[in-house]
């Protein structure tokens, strides 16, 4: 009995419990039934802001993209009208490389635009030349000229440049032992000879006598005795411009000087007619007088201005140059050589005169003493526009170039130097056309 009564006390127990926990729980129903409902709407809000802002980004990039794709295209517009000048500034340069090879190219285009603003294909090219050493085209055919290649498209220009410099070549008369501009004479029973380089004529070759080594001649009127080759008819040469003298006068100081030199010395540091010259050049103008120079000894480069009278040098000289690119002789008229080469030297005993006194060494050593002996010759280049008479014994070592004619007699030697014709001396050379200067070529900014 009385465990039905505990039993019945633990149900009613439990089942208190049961409620109780019920009665808790119960109040929490309602605020959650609440609180789900809000959640769903914000849900729905977050969709529409995310798809809001989808929508933005896609259209943000399809604006870049559009925008990106005109960028792009403007790109190439510009990269090809930069490619389109660029061509035509190259244009350009190779139509100047064209105009250049008309000999009459430096007067007939001026210092600066030759042309302007030439159609060539879409694009426009301008062309310019410019002396850059004193702004003149005309003044000298061996200046340089820089050409300047403009080329443009659209807002695209490009320049291109080149430097083209003279084609500097020796005159071929310095690979000769002489050469004449006009006829050659040699009369009988006379002899010259001519040693590493051959006799050469623009004109008539009349050979009464001998000549020993080779000749080169338009045409021969007598052939005489030839002891080498007889090229004939040979090729014209040229010959020297007309105003080497008159650039070599502007190097030299003037001498005042008359009648005859006898037993004297002038060098680059010592001239007893007055001032020295650092390049040992020299001018003489005879006012139209004859003038002779004997036993003396020159070293340095002469210049005799005669008219249409005669320079004689005579007996014992002794002319070398001090200057490797200078010539020894130059002479405005006519002359004559009848030193006696192979009879004797020039010798300061025999002409009581001291010949490298102190101012004045030869071969670097000068004395006080009249013992020394010294050759009898000409060493270098000479250079004579007159009529050239040979006589005696003269020799010459180097060449001489005759603006006329030349007669020889007795035994005449003239030894040729080939640094004349590798190493030819100021002024004696000529242009053959331009060449493109190395590396020159290039891209210039303005």
């Amino acid at each position: 009995m009385v465990c039905e009564e505990a039993n019945c006390h633990s149900e009613r127990a439990e089942g208190k419990s049961r409620n109780l926990l019920c009665a808790q729980i119960s109040p929490l129903r309602v605020p959650l039934g609440r609180f789900g409902r809000n959640d769903s709407k914000r849900r729905r809000g977050s969709i529409y802001i995310i798809v809001l802002a989808s929508a933005m980004i896609v259209a943000v990039i399809g604006l870049g993209s559009l925008f990106a794709a005109r960028v792009q295209r403007r790109s190439a517009q510009v990269t090809e009208d930069c490619g389109q000048a660029r061509l035509c500034a190259r244009s350009a340069i190779e139509l100047g490389l064209l105009l250049v090879q008309d000999q009459n190219w430096r007067s007939t285009w001026p210092n600066g635009t030759w042309l302007s603003n030439q159609q060539l294909g879409n694009g426009c090219f301008s062309l310019e030349g410019i002396d850059p050493r004193d702004g003149d085209l005309a003044d000298s055919q061996y200046d340089p000229v820089v050409l300047t290649g403009i080329g443009t498209k659209g807002i695209a220009k490009r320049k291109t440049q080149v430097v083209l410099t003279a084609n500097i070549k020796p005159l071929e008369a310095l690979d000769t032992c002489l050469h004449a501009s006009g006829n050659v004479y040699i009369f009988g029973g006379e002899r010259i000879t001519a040693v590493g380089a051959p006799i050469s004529t623009n004109g008539w070759l009349f050979n009464w006598g001998t000549i020993v080594g080779d000749v080169e001649a338009v045409d021969v009127g007598s052939y005489g005795y030839i002891t080498g080759d007889l090229t004939a008819p040979a090729a014209v040469k040229l010959m020297p411009d007309s105003q080497v003298i008159s650039q070599y006068i502007a190097k030299a100081t003037v001498i005042s000087v008359s009648g005859t030199i006898d037993k004297r010395v002038l060098t680059p540091s010592y001239n007893p007619w007055g001032s020295t010259n650092p390049d040992g050049v020299y001018f003489i103008d005879t006012d139209n007088h004859d003038l002779t120079i004997k036993n003396s000894r020159i070293h340095g480069t002469l210049i005799v201005r005669l008219g249409d009278k005669k320079l004689t040098l005579d007996e014992a000289v002794l002319m070398h140059g001090y200057r490797s690119y200078y010539p020894v002789l130059i002479v405005d008229g006519k002359l004559k050589i009848k030193c006696h080469s192979d009879d004797y030297n020039l010798s300061e005993d025999s002409r009581d005169t001291n010949y490298n006194p102190y101012g004045a060494p030869y071969l670097g050593q000068w004395d006080e003493d009249k013992l020394d002996e010294y050759p009898n010759e000409i060493q270098g280049l000479v250079h004579v526009t007159g009529w050239l008479e040979l006589e005696k014994t003269a020799r010459i070592k180097g060449a001489v170039i005759c603006g006329s004619g030349v007669s020889c007699k007795e035994r005449n030697t003239i030894i040729h130097d080939p640094k004349l014709y590798t190493s030819p001396p100021d002024e004696f050379t000529f242009v053959d056309g331009v060449r493109i200067s190395p590396e020159s070529c290039r891209q210039v900014v303005d």
